[in-house]
């Protein structure tokens, strides 16, 4: 396992000039794109691992899914070696990497850091229970707020802090604010993303449709596609995939609408 130190020497070793948007391609280096788009994002989380959490959280995978009205997610433990080593896995949706501004990119993958730093170092809950069931709770509400996040339910001001179905906005001049600027001034940008039309910002995450009102609403896995049906106010989960069941027509239970998802 690389330490923490290495991980950064290894960047600083060139890794910030590979991820440049620069039209000069010797700043490529003349790696494959699979090699520049993994540095992309290593570099990101390194980055706000040290500017937002004193560079505490654990190493993850990083990694990429398509899935509709889902911009990423965190599952704890989802990769293991084959020394018995396991980690956890971040993935961003590069759909959605195409479709918005780095910026707005960036405050998805802090957010799901957040979602790392509640499962493995958050205070320990009563009874001596740190991990959640995927309910987006004051703890984690309150670390989002210090990173510069603020948690919403409906993408605006004003709305629920904490719930199964949650979303943000960046608090101008924040923590995350601050930090991401001094980032894209160095020149970083997230150059790897799918082939669509790129649209700019979005202006702020896109909330999806609310949950119907019924007596038994559609719960389904998020990996092996297993239906359950339940009161909307139901917490399901998994237990072959260990992940949260999500409504019929949302985003993963603790997603947010168009936005990160966290899954146990």
């Amino acid at each position: 396992m690389f330490a923490r130190e290495d991980i950064l020497s290894e960047l600083e070793r060139g890794a910030i000039s590979v991820v440049r948007s620069n039209p000069d391609s010797r700043y490529r280096r003349h790696l494959l794109p699979s090699i520049e788009a993994a540095l992309e994002l290593q570099y990101a989380y390194t980055y706000f691992n040290d500017a937002l959490f004193g560079g505490a959280l654990p190493p993850c995978i990083l990694t990429y899914v398509r899935r509709r009205r889902c911009l990423g997610y965190f599952a704890p433990d989802r990769f293991e070696r084959t020394d018995g080593e396991q980690v956890g896995e971040v993935a961003l949706n590069p759909t959605h990497l195409a479709a918005r501004d780095d910026r707005d990119s960036l405050s998805t993958l802090v957010h799901e850091q957040v979602h790392v730093w509640r499962h493995y170092l958050a205070p320990l809950r009563r009874g001596g229970v740190r991990r959640t069931t995927g309910y987006h709770d004051r703890v984690w509400a309150d670390r989002m707020e210090r990173a510069g996040l603020m948690p919403t339910d409906t993408g605006r001001p004003g709305g629920k802090r904490t719930g199964n179905r949650m979303t943000h906005y960046i608090i101008a001049g924040g923590a995350f604010d601050t930090a991401c600027a001094a980032l894209l001034a160095t020149g970083f940008r997230i150059n790897w993303h799918d082939h669509v039309q790129r649209k700019g910002s979005s202006g702020g995450p896109e909330a999806g449709p609310g949950v119907a009102k019924a007596d038994r609403i559609k719960f389904s896995c998020p990996s092996c596609d297993l239906n359950a049906w339940a009161k909307p106010a139901a917490h399901l989960t998994c237990t072959d995939c260990r992940l949260p069941m999500s409504a019929s027509g949302q985003a993963p239970s603790s997603a947010l609408p168009l936005v990160p998802a966290i899954r146990r």
